[in-house]
């Protein structure tokens, strides 16, 4: 049984080398589906033996297209019963996927703690010249007051996948559709998710999105410039929800947070909560 990842990316040159470098070993085989302008990923994907390479498909850009095209660039490697992670270059695994594949499920739900940009870590991004977020930026945001959003990431290759390759959305399911509904586990394992990674405000329109993106990605309803930087008096805002800011100084504390990883309970009335391995909520 191995462990494939589908890695799509497009012009993630500030961050594309980090997430090689940190996550390539866990990985038997990874397909790159990179629609980049440039030949940045190309080459920062040469040294590594286990990559397929591939460009994006000539299709409609969609989450299903991007994924579909991948899976076929893992054709030669994959086999019956092996796992399959979707992967974005700004999402850095806390668990190791390795630790669920034994586990009698299909699908994973994975927790993402969102990273933005602090104030406090402004200068320091400046000094370095824009480069380097990860090694700077440790203030995560999520929901408050009600279950954080989390997102399907892992799944096993127990069937032929089917793909929606006529839905012309671009944000749309991110493993194949005849997979919905199969059972979920109540664990969660953590990731975090670098939501602003590139601050430089040539890199957004006025509303916050990536100019370069097929996917209509960015930070929705802020405007570019100096206000990506979020500090405790201008909380970061999506869907009307104030995000908490936590500074978090290393995984051990993130896995004594959230648990190893968090759980999801119900109560006597139903209402789901997150916990972690002591039972407590984590909200």
């Amino acid at each position: 049984m191995k462990l494939h990842a589908i890695l799509i990316t497009r012009n993630d040159d500030l961050i594309i080398e980090d997430w090689l470098e940190r996550h390539h070993h866990m990985f038997d085989t990874i397909a790159v589906v990179d629609g980049s302008d440039g030949d940045f990923t190309r080459t920062a994907c040469a040294p590594y033996p286990n990559i397929r390479y591939g460009t994006d498909p000539a299709s409609p850009i969609t989450d299903q297209t991007l994924r579909h095209h991948g899976f076929e660039l893992l054709r030669g490697d994959i086999t019956e019963g092996d796992w399959i992670f979707n992967a974005h270059p700004d999402e850095f695994l806390v668990h190791d996927p390795h630790s669920f594949m034994d586990l009698p499920w299909n699908l994973f739900l994975w927790l993402p703690l969102h990273i933005l940009p602090h104030t406090s870590e402004m200068d320091a991004w400046h000094a370095m010249g824009g480069r380097r977020p990860i090694a700077l930026f440790r203030h995560f945001w999520w929901r408050r007051g009600r279950l954080p959003h989390c997102e399907l990431r892992m799944w096993r290759f127990v069937r032929e996948p089917v793909w929606d390759l006529e839905n012309p959305k671009p944000s749309s399911e991110v493993i194949p559709m005849n997979y919905l509904g199969e059972p979920l586990p109540n664990c969660m394992p953590i990731y975090l998710h670098f939501k602003c990674y590139d601050p430089r405000p040539e890199m957004y329109e006025a509303d916050g999105r990536a100019k370069r993106s097929q996917l209509e990605t960015g930070v929705p309803g802020r405007s570019a410039g100096e206000g990506f930087f979020f500090d405790e008096e201008h909380p970061y805002m999506e869907e009307g929800e104030v995000w908490n800011v936590a500074r978090f100084t290393s995984v051990a504390d993130l896995l004594t947070r959230f648990g190893n990883p968090p759980r999801v309970i119900h109560d006597d009335q139903g209402k789901p909560h997150m916990v972690n391995h002591l039972g407590q909520g984590v909200h």
